[in-house]
């Protein structure tokens, strides 16, 4: 992951005061249950420890990865493991905030995020998966 995308994450996620609670189901295997693309980087990926209260007021769990992978062939992958999801732009009441923009996709299912992202001429494209134990508010 990019050092740039990295910073920004943390800035974003100061920002919104991410709050971390309870539950530990740390280490970097995908344990959110949700679908992981079968491409990604081993060494660049990550799981929360805990669950963490979002912007959006949803508490969740939370796996990120990158792969070299084009966004599109990723979107298409989702779009097959995940029929029955919500399609929306990612930088459509994004988690990120309006700090940079995003080209990519969100998939909602249930009260789960699956955003699948490029930023700007960045080779890897980041894959954030949000396993959540709540609705978004509002």
């Amino acid at each position: 992951m990019s050092h740039i995308f990295r910073t920004a994450l943390a800035v974003a996620g100061a920002c919104a005061g991410f709050a971390l609670s309870g539950i530990s189901v740390a280490g970097d295997a995908n344990s959110t249950g949700l679908p992981t693309y079968p491409y990604i980087e081993a060494k660049a990926t990550s799981m929360d420890a805990t669950y963490r209260s979002l912007p959006n007021g949803q508490h969740c769990v939370h796996f990120n990865a990158s792969t070299t992978d084009a966004l599109g062939t990723i979107e298409a992958w989702y779009r097959s493991q995940m029929p029955g999801a919500k399609i929306r732009d990612v930088n459509e009441n994004s988690l990120y905030g309006s700090y940079f923009k995003l080209q990519g996709l969100s998939f909602l299912l249930g009260n789960d995020i699956v955003n699948v992202m490029k930023m700007g001429n960045d080779k890897a494209t980041y894959l954030d998966l949000f396993k959540c134990r709540d609705a978004a508010q509002g």
